[in-house]
């Protein structure tokens, strides 16, 4: 993975996470939206997020693989640099599946659309990766609108685990542009 990373998404961009982000990844961590979707991505405090950080800064290696580690970048706003959530990619059973969150103040915008786009584009050429997964509660009907907005095709709709529980989910699908 290259060292320094500016990937471009329209009003946005992605970025590498850096340790000073650890205060707004832990208050984006601890909205309602967070709570609800994403559990396990609801930190206990500033020194939790701190160590995930680390975790995840730890991942940016040269030979880094989604199949086996995951790949998270921070989503800014292109104007600002402000950082308003994150997309990342990471390995589930032998596929490759991707995550995202903006925070609840810039929800509606099409940031998430934006972000997921970019990365999606950006990681299937970087890691030459056949297809993009992206998973969600049935339920949350604005993230499935995102996911089909970005392009994704949707697979199937079944029970599965999601954040340790059993719950009715749509399985989703990105190929490169070539291929849709």
């Amino acid at each position: 993975m290259q060292t320094e990373l500016k990937i471009p998404a329209q009003a946005l961009f992605l970025r590498k996470f850096v340790p000073e982000d650890a205060d707004k990844v832990f208050k984006m961590s601890i909205e309602n939206s967070m709570r609800k979707w994403i559990p396990d991505q609801v930190y206990r405090d500033v020194t939790h997020a701190q160590e995930v950080l680390a975790f995840l800064i730890d991942q940016y290696q040269e030979d880094v693989s989604p199949a086996t580690a995951p790949v998270v970048l921070g989503v800014c706003l292109a104007e600002t640099g402000e950082l308003i959530g994150h997309v990342g990619i990471s390995p589930i059973e032998d596929e490759v599946e991707v995550g995202y969150a903006i925070e609840e103040k810039h929800q509606g915008k099409g940031y998430a659309t934006m972000a997921l786009r970019a990365m999606c584009d950006w990681a299937l050429t970087e890691f030459a990766l056949p297809h993009i997964l992206g998973i969600v509660a049935t339920e949350n009907h604005a993230s499935c609108r995102v996911l089909e907005k970005a392009g994704f095709r949707l697979l199937c709709e079944e029970i599965g685990k999601m954040h340790g529980k059993d719950c009715l989910r749509r399985k989703y699908e990105f190929h490169s542009a070539a291929q849709r």
